[in-house]
C-alpha cells in the first residue's frame, strides 16, 4: 500500500514483486512501511518481522555511525547514491547492501533500493589483500615476516578468528612460524607440534591435499586438546606446496562451521606464499653458490700455489665450516697400519678440543669417517648419544653439542686417502651436505697428489745432490790422496835426480829442473781443480772460512762480512759455497766491478747469503751464468736463488737456505 494511501499500480507492483534488488519504503520514524520478497528474502526474514523492527537494528553495528549520517543527509532533501552498508540477516550472517536513495519529505517518506553486493566485496576484499600480499612477495619480504601479515590478511577477508602457518620438520614434526586470533596469537613462533593421532595438520602432510574437520570432540593428542581448548569447532587447512612438495600448511579455525569453499579460497594465497618460499631459497640458494664458489677459489687458488698440505687441511676445514653455519669441521687420515683416524686438519674454533694429530679409532663404525673408509662413499650420522661411544671423543661430542656429522671420502690415486668431515649441534641438510662437502674433497685430493708429487721430485733433487757432492768429494779425495800426491812424489824424485847429476852435464840438470818444475805447476793445478770440485776447507772449516778463501784468491776486492759462524749441514754449506763461488766467478769476467760485498747472515730460521757487485749490470742468469745449476741445487733443499742486475746498477745475487734440508711431510 503506497504511503499516500492511493492504490498501488498493479505494473509497478508486479516489477516491485518481480525485482532481484531490494526495494523498500521508509519513514523518518525508522520503520519500513514497504518491503518487497527480494528484500526479506536475502535478509532471511519474513515482511511482517522487517516491518514491526527499527530498520537500524538490521544494520551492521560497525556501520550504524555511518547510516545514520546518511539519514540525516535524507531528512535534508539530498539523494544518497552508491552508500554501502552490512546488513545482519536472521540467521546472525552479513550481506552487504549498495544502497540508492531519494527522500520525500513532504510525504515523510524515503524510497531506496539495495543491491546485494556481498559477493562482490568479498571478491574485491580477497583480490585487495592477494595484491598486497603479491607486492610483499615481489618485494622479497623474508618468508618468516610474510606469514604473519598473510595469516591477518586472511582473518580479516576470510572473517574467521583463528588462522596459522606451519611448517613441516624432517623428523616428523611440525613448527608454528605465524598465528593469529582474537586474543593474539594463540600459539607462539616457533611451538613445534606432534603429528601423531588425527589432525588437519597430519591430512595434509600425508595427502598432499586440503583437509578439514568439523569435529574435535574425539580427537586425541595434544592438537586435540589444544584445539578443544581455544574452542575451535572447524578448521580447514590448504598446503604450501614448494618445488613439488608439501613445506607447509595454512590452517583457518572457527567456533562454527566453515563454509564449504574455504580450502578454495585459501588457495591463493597458498600459492603466494609457496612462492615466496621459493623465491626465498632461490636467493639462498645464490648467496649460497656465491660462497661456495669463492671458498673452492680460494683453496684452488692455494692447491695452485703449492700450500703444504698441513696448511691447507686447516684452511679447507675453517672454510667449509663457515659454510656450513658450524664450528666443527676436520680432514682425517686414515692410518690403516695404526688402525686409526688421524685428524690432520680442524677449523680453528675446534683445535683446543681436537688438535691436530689427534687419533680415533678406525674400527669404530660410530664415526661418521670410519663408515667413509669402509665403504668409501659419503656417510652420515644423526641424532648422535655420545655417552656410549669411547671416552675421548664421546667428551668431545658432548662438550660440543654435536648432533649431525657428514662426512665424505677424499679419493687420491683411486683409494680412500681420508676424509673430509662436518658436524653441527642441528640435522645438517640431507644429501644437500654431502654433495657441497664432495667439493671440496676433489681440491684436498688435488693437493694431496700434487704433494706427492712434489715430495717425489723434492726428494729424487735431493738424491742427485747427494749422489752429486758425494762423486765431488770422491773424486776430489781421489785426485788428493792419487794424482796429487802422485805428481808429488815424481816431483820429489826428479828433484833428487837433479841433484846427482854431474856439473858437467848441465843440459840434463837443466831438463830435470824444468820437469820438476812442471811437476809443481801441475800440482797446483790439480790442487786448485780438487778446490773447484769440493773444496776441503769447506769440509774441515766449515762456510765462513771457506768464504774467506774465495774472498782471498778473488781477482777483485772483496768486502766480507760473515755473521753467521756456526755449522749448518754439509748440504746447505756447499749450496752456499758453490752460489758465492759462481757469483764472483761471474763477476770477475763479465761485471767490470771495482769491488764485491758479500754478506752471510742468519734470518727467520735460515741463511741469507747476499753478493753484490758495483758493476754494469745487465746479468741474465738464463743465459749461461751457471746459476741455474745452481739454483735446482738450493731448491732441492727448500730453498731459493734470486738475481737482480738492471743495466747500470750492478748485479746482486741473494740466496735462502734452510738450516735444515726441505723434507716435504707426510700426507
Amino acid at each position: 500500500m503506497p504511503p499516500s494511501g492511493e492504490p498501488f499500480d498493479s505494473e509497478l507492483g508486479r516489477l516491485f514483486d518481480l525485482s532481484l534488488d531490494a526495494f523498500c519504503i521508509a519513514g523518518f520514524d525508522g520503520y519500513l512501511k514497504l518491503v518487497n520478497p527480494a528484500f526479506a528474502r536475502i535478509l532471511g526474514y519474513t515482511e511482517e518481522e522487517l516491518l514491526a523492527r527499527p530498520f537500524i537494528e538490521n544494520v551492521h553495528p560497525d556501520d550504524v555511525d555511518a547510516a545514520q549520517a546518511v539519514l540525516a543527509d535524507l531528512a535534508d532533501g539530498k539523494d544518497i547514491l552508491g552508500f554501502q552498508c552490512r546488513q545482519v540477516c536472521a540467521d546472525g550472517s552479513v550481506r552487504w547492501f549498495e544502497w540508492n536513495t531519494s527522500p520525500q519529505p513532504e510525504a515523510g517518506v524515503v524510497y531506496g533500493v539495495a543491491r546485494d553486493v556481498t559477493d562482490r566485496r568479498i571478491v574485491a576484499d580477497e583480490l585487495g589483500a592477494l595484491r598486497r600480499v603479491a607486492t610483499l612477495v615481489a618485494e622479497g619480504v623474508q618468508p618468516q615476516d610474510l606469514f604473519a601479515v598473510v595469516a591477518e590478511e586472511v582473518a580479516l577477508f576470510m572473517h574467521v578468528p583463528f588462522v596459522n602457518v606451519a611448517r613441516y620438520e624432517n623428523d616428523g614434526g611440525a613448527t608454528h612460524c605465524a598465528s593469529v586470533s582474537p586474543d593474539g596469537p594463540a600459539v607462539e613462533v616457533g611451538t613445534r607440534w606432534s603429528l601423531e593421532g588425527d589432525s588437519v595438520l597430519r591430512r595434509v602432510r600425508d595427502t598432499a591435499e586440503p583437509a578439514r574437520m568439523d569435529d574435535y570432540s574425539k580427537v586425541e593428542g595434544e592438537i586435540g586438546h589444544a584445539v578443544r581448548r581455544i574452542g575451535v569447532a572447524s578448521t580447514v587447512g590448504s598446503p604450501i606446496v614448494v618445488a613439488g612438495g608439501v613445506w607447509g600448511v595454512m590452517l583457518v579455525s572457527s567456533p562454527e562451521q566453515l563454509p564449504d569453499d574455504t580450502a578454495g579460497r585459501l588457495a591463493d594465497f597458498t600459492e603466494l606464499m609457496a612462492t615466496a618460499l621459493a623465491n626465498a631459497e632461490s636467493r639462498e640458494a645464490l648467496q649460497k653458490l656465491a660462497g661456495e664458489q669463492a671458498a673452492l677459489r680460494r683453496m684452488a687458488t692455494l692447491v695452485a700455489q703449492g700450500v703444504r698440505p698441513a696448511e691447507l687441511f686447516s684452511a679447507v676445514s675453517d672454510e667449509v665450516a663457515e659454510l656450513f653455519g658450524t664450528d666443527a669441521a676436520a680432514v682425517v687420515r686414515f692410518d690403516d697400519a695404526e688402525r686409526a683416524l688421524v685428524f690432520v686438519g680442524v677449523s680453528k674454533s675446534e683445535r683446543r678440543t681436537i688438535p691436530v694429530g689427534t687419533r680415533w679409532d678406525l674400527t669404530e663404525e660410530r664415526f661418521a669417517s670410519a663408515r667413509v673408509h669402509r665403504t668409501g662413499r659419503p656417510a652420515r650420522m644423526d641424532e648422535r648419544d655420545w655417552t656410549s661411544l669411547p671416552s675421548t671423543p664421546g667428551k668431545v661430542g658432548r662438550e660440543l653439542g654435536l648432533i649431525s656429522t657428514v662426512a665424505a671420502p677424499i679419493i687420491v690415486e683411486g683409494h680412500a686417502w681420508g676424509a673430509m668431515s662436518v658436524s653441527s649441534s642441528a640435522t645438517l641438510l640431507p644429501h644437500d651436505t654431502e654433495e657441497r662437502l664432495q667439493k671440496f674433497t676433489e681440491l684436498v685430493a688435488t693437493a694431496i697428489a700434487n704433494a706427492d708429487s712434489r715430495s717425489e721430485l723434492a726428494a729424487s733433487r735431493r738424491r742427485i745432490v747427494t749422489a752429486s757432492d758425494e762423486a765431488r768429494r770422491r773424486i776430489e779425495r781421489d785426485l788428493h790422496d792419487g794424482t796429487q800426491q802422485r805428481l808429488v812424489s815424481l816431483q820429489l824424485a826428479v828433484r833428487a835426480a837433479e841433484a846427482q847429476v854431474e856439473p858437467e852435464q848441465p843440459d840434463l840438470q837443466g831438463e830435470l829442473s824444468r820437469v820438476a818444475t812442471g811437476l809443481a805447476d801441475a800440482v797446483e793445478e790439480v790442487r786448485e781443480i780438487s778446490r773447484g770440485i769440493h773444496p776441503a776447507i769447506l769440509s774441515e772449516g766449515g762456510l765462513g772460512p771457506a768464504l774467506r778463501t774465495l774472498a782471498r784468491r778473488s781477482s777483485i776486492p772483496v768486502e766480507l762480512e760473515v755473521a753467521h759462524e756456526a755449522r749448518a749441514p754439509e748440504p746447505i754449506e756447499v749450496a752456499a759455497y758453490f752460489v758465492a763461488s759462481e757469483a764472483l766467478a761471474n763477476a770477475t769476467k763479465h761485471a767490470q766491478a771495482s769491488k764485491v760485498e758479500v754478506s752471510l747472515a742468519q734470518e727467520n730460521g735460515g741463511l741469507l747469503l747476499f753478493i753484490r757487485d758495483d758493476g754494469v749490470g745487465g746479468a741474465d742468469p738464463a743465459r749461461g751464468s751457471g746459476l741455474v745449476g745452481l739454483n735446482d741445487r738450493v731448491e732441492a733443499l727448500g730453498g731459493s736463488v734470486t738475481v737482480s742486475s738492471r743495466p747500470g746498477e750492478g748485479t746482486q745475487v741473494a740466496a735462502e737456505l734452510p738450516l735444515e734440508p726441505d723434507v716435504e711431510p707426510e700426507v
